[in-house]
């Protein structure tokens, strides 16, 4: 017979070796996923806070269209006052309306805060009677993650009887289009 005392001591090290290392691998799979699922998660809340910058946009629109509707009706209505019967007075208000919304959509949408909201774009009245305000929402997240989102809010210009009688529904006139994530 011979001796086998330290082969006992040799295949125990071996299995222990093994084991630690099977250990270290299943621990950085668990560390890389963690890492993966956090980063996922980052980015996404990069994409929703930069998302609801275009919707504080959509709000900011809104408001300037309540606004203008307001302010071109008063106009209006003043003509009206001056001349009576005049068929001016649609055509005053049209022109105020997409006037009003075009000289104050940068004023009133851009933003320097995070995020950062820009109106890259406000295009005159195209063939079929809508206004076009292209916006940009740029959001960075402590990590550094930028993340851009832009959206065209396309603002449709109301009838002026149809908005002087309150048979419109302001929330009608406005919605996103041409989105871009």
């Amino acid at each position: 017979m011979k001796n086998n005392k330290g082969s006992v001591l040799v295949l125990l090290t071996i299995i222990i070796a093994v084991i630690t290392v099977l250990g270290f691998t299943c621990l950085n799979i668990s560390l890389t996923q963690y890492q993966i699922r956090k980063s996922n998660s980052a980015v996404k809340k990069a994409f929703y806070l930069s998302e609801n910058g275009l919707n504080y946009a959509y709000l900011q629109v809104f408001e300037l269209l309540c606004e203008a509707i307001a302010d071109s009706v008063d106009k209006a209505d003043e003509l009206l006052l001056a001349k009576p019967g005049d068929d001016e007075a649609a055509e005053l208000f049209y022109n105020n309306y997409r006037l009003y919304i075009i000289s104050n959509a940068a004023n009133r949408v851009n933003s320097n805060s995070n995020p950062r909201i820009e109106v890259l774009n406000c295009s005159r009245v195209s063939v079929d009677g809508k206004l076009t305000i292209r916006v940009s929402s740029k959001y960075i997240s402590e990590s550094g993650i930028l993340k851009v989102t832009s959206a065209d809010i396309i603002i449709l210009i109301p009838d002026y009887q149809k908005t002087k009688s309150g048979a419109i529904d302001f929330t009608s006139l406005l919605y996103f289009n041409n989105f871009n994530l």
